[in-house]
């Protein structure tokens, strides 16, 4: 946490966009099943712009290329109807934030999440004798993971 705490403003203020992004679209995914796009697009234009002030365009390409690790299997996920656009543009932002080579431990954990999530909600629904879920929100997955890729992945 003091790494953070030393870390230029502009680092500081793309974590906490992330963060933010993260808490506010696990929130709304529980309860509306909606992750908003009044959000996910402000929060990869402060991502992506925090990144061109400290480190000009090539720390944009990174995040760019962080955004589009992450954001591409949620992609074919929404061409085939797995996942909502909104779980594809919130991988956005948190690739983007991650950048290049971390992007690849975000996907990772939140691969991780997702399938312990849906697991814990089969389960439950088996224990309380209720229907199999047609809905998981995955925003909740997404935040896990990448709050766990940025504790323990640097």
């Amino acid at each position: 946490m003091g790494e953070l705490l030393r870390a230029p403003w502009q680092a500081q203020i793309a974590l906490a966009t992330l963060f933010i992004a993260l808490f506010v679209s696990a929130v709304t995914d529980l309860h509306r099943r909606l992750i908003l796009n009044a959000v996910t697009w402000p929060s990869l234009a402060v991502v992506i712009g925090c990144g061109y002030a400290l480190g000009g365009w090539g720390l944009v390409m990174e995040c760019l290329i962080g955004a589009a690790i992450c954001a591409l299997p949620f992609f074919v996920g929404y061409l085939l109807k797995a996942v909502g656009a909104g779980d594809v543009k919130l991988m956005l932002v948190c690739g983007a934030a991650a950048g290049w080579p971390l992007s690849g431990t975000v996907l990772l954990f939140v691969t991780i999440a997702g399938g312990v999530q849906a697991l814990l909600w089969l389960a439950a629904a088996r224990i309380l004798g209720h229907p199999r879920p047609k809905y998981i929100p995955y925003g909740v997955a997404i935040a896990a993971g990448t709050l766990a890729a940025f504790a323990y992945g640097f």
